[in-house]
């Protein structure tokens, strides 16, 4: 593995010293397009030109297939002279190609119904590699000590059992509301496609190569949901997060974390009781009114996936379903938001809305039993909130609307209630236009309308999703372009020319060097994870401790409305996320699941 991580690095060296010999560059979605799907590469370029034409050729033969005109969009939003949108939809024979424009050239790209094969399961190697308690990666147990309650009134300084679980990101902290998330991203995902050619087998229950007979994904849901159930081990107990930033001491092995928490080093970390109020051990406090964010995020979760596992494990499915209802009426008796805490800095997931969750919890709950009951109370709380905050307002703190997506909407959408279905299609297609009209409204070359906010790459993640979602609720297809240009932007089609997922496509430009103990102390790529994505410039100027250790691989790109740097040093736009990577199960199954259907 260190073998190839060298060479990568190699080829990624190689290739910083011929991007100064260039002006103008074509991005694409370096993992291919399918057949019918919508494809339109972008021009950009240092200078200005008149020439709108552009070819495509084939990859083998070198002949041109295509002659087409560009059309021109706003290439100071990215800092350049020129950009061009090059629709190339009408090319459906598969194949492998190229585009030529201007004197540029694209890298070769294929078109051809398989070209997600496998994706969805790609990025499962990361959520395996996030493994608390037990990690397959590195074939070692971790964090065996946690914890100790605090902020219980009764309980605190008490001895609890909640291994397991994930870590959220390049640190060692779980926080409950990313996690529950994720885990219900992969729920989600696995009930709207429960295929096992797409979902395989491959991997045990403990993340180990070797098949147990299970897909894979349902052995990385059930890794979550049994961490959920022992932070929930009675219906109004519930704990939010392990750990707090203390954590933030530099880089080190998961199971050599000797962080000392005030009960001796590497004994044991605090386990934060869910108090309905603002929290925190220190000076910082967080801003939390009541506790509907998570208990609710429990709720669904439970709900689902007692739903799921009811014909495989019928004792785990009751034990979920038991927690499923205490939890939603915990977040109806103490309702608010639930925020995570933070100690040494300012810096904590700041969710502000809940209705969202509280949404969800009832939806699925409707979705799986039919009763009338749900349906009220998941209409109530939808109307609370038409849209999700970020997508209509263009802005957000770090983690204040979350999650990013409201699935919630697109069970009532599914509703046999018409008024309902047709209500919360109207709500899902507002929330399409809002992303439009900003995308439009500064003419935007890769027709992206999401805020460059920390964390924007699970924001793309979240508007694929709803626009895909709102596709399948109402056969409405126009947001196919837009879709198809958010969906390219995470493989490649943006300023920097780069994925956003680490190591995928394989051949491709992808992070190799992001902010992760597996790269910098071991050399390896953090396969599979999605990274936090570009950041405006003016966030990323005033975090805390952020500094490039290495030369600026795209420097080229960074004088446009966000930067990215592929560098260890730059956690803003370079660390994987979980909740980020899970976010993208549904879409990535759903694009191959669209990909076997179509002839």
């Amino acid at each position: 593995m260190k073998r190839r991580y060298l060479i990568t690095s190699l080829v990624a060296i190689l290739s910083v010293v011929a991007l100064y010999g260039q002006s103008s560059w074509i991005r694409i979605n370096q993992l291919g397009y399918l057949r019918k799907s919508v494809k339109v590469a972008v021009f950009l370029s240092q200078h200005e030109s008149a020439d709108l034409s552009f070819e495509v050729r084939d990859a083998k033969t070198h002949s041109s297939v295509l002659s087409g005109k560009g059309v021109a969009a706003n290439a100071g939003r990215w800092g350049m002279k020129k950009a061009l949108r090059l629709n190339f939809s009408q090319i459906e024979k598969e194949g492998t190609y190229y585009l030529e424009c201007n004197g540029a050239q694209s890298p070769v790209f294929t078109i051809g119904n398989g070209v997600y094969e496998g994706a969805a399961d790609f990025i499962l190697r990361y959520m395996r590699q996030q493994r608390c308690g037990f990690n397959p990666y590195l074939d070692t147990v971790c964090h065996q000590h946690d914890g100790f309650i605090v902020d219980h009134p009764a309980r605190t300084g008490e001895k609890i059992d909640v291994r397991g679980g994930w870590h959220d990101a390049s640190d060692y902290l779980q926080y409950l509301p990313t996690s529950a998330n994720a885990t219900f991203q992969m729920l989600f995902a696995w009930q709207q496609t429960p295929d096992t050619t797409i979902f395989k087998d491959e991997h045990d229950a403990a993340g180990k190569k070797g098949s147990n007979g299970i897909p894979d994904i349902l052995d990385e849901i059930r890794w979550g949901l049994e961490w959920m159930v022992r932070m929930n081990p009675d219906s109004a107990v519930m704990f939010n997060q392990i750990a707090d930033d203390r954590d933030h001491a530099g880089m080190r092995w998961p199971s050599r974390d000797y962080i000392d928490y005030g009960y001796g080093k590497g004994t044991g970390r605090p386990v934060y009781f869910i108090t309905g109020q603002p929290q925190g051990l220190g000076p910082h406090k967080n801003r939390s009114t009541g506790v509907s964010s998570s208990a609710a995020k429990f709720a669904s979760a439970f709900a689902l996936g007692a739903e799921i596992f009811k014909e495989s494990d019928t004792e785990f499915a009751e034990t979920l379903k038991s927690k499923a209802l205490p939890a939603y009426q915990f977040g109806e008796a103490v309702p608010g938001n639930y925020q995570t805490s933070c100690m040494v800095s300012p810096y904590f997931y700041e969710e502000d809305n809940w209705v969202d969750d509280m949404e969800l919890a009832a939806a699925v709950n409707y979705h799986t039993g039919k009763k009338e009951a749900w349906l009220e109370k998941a209409d109530y709380w939808g109307q609370l909130e038409e849209v999700t905050p970020w997508m209509e307002l263009g802005r957000g703190r770090h983690y204040q609307f979350y999650p990013f997506v409201n699935l919630g909407h697109f069970y009532l959408a599914r509703s046999e209630d018409k008024a309902i279905s047709e209500k919360y299609i109207r709500f899902m297609k507002t929330g399409m236009d809002c992303l439009l009209n900003r995308a439009a409204a500064c003419d935007d070359p890769f027709l992206n309308g999401i805020p460059f906010i920390w964390c924007s790459n699970n924001l793309v993640a979240a508007a694929i999703t709803h626009a895909r979602l709102y596709h399948q609720a109402s056969g409405d297809e126009s947001y196919a372009e837009m879709e198809a240009a958010l969906r390219d932007w995470l493989f490649g089609c943006n300023p920097w020319g780069t994925s956003m997922i680490c190591g995928y496509p394989e051949e491709g430009d992808s992070p190799l060097h992001p902010h992760s103990f597996v790269s910098e102390q071991r050399n390896d790529v953090p396969y599979g994870g999605l990274v936090d994505g570009p950041i405006y410039e003016s966030i990323y100027k005033n975090l805390r401790g952020i500094h490039l250790k290495e030369a600026d691989a795209y420097a080229p790109f960074q004088g446009g409305a966000a930067v990215y740097h592929d560098d260890p040093g730059d956690y803003s736009s370079n660390e994987p996320t979980m909740d980020g990577t899970a976010s993208l199960s549904f879409y990535l199954s759903t694009m191959e699941k669209t990909g076997k259907a179509q002839k």
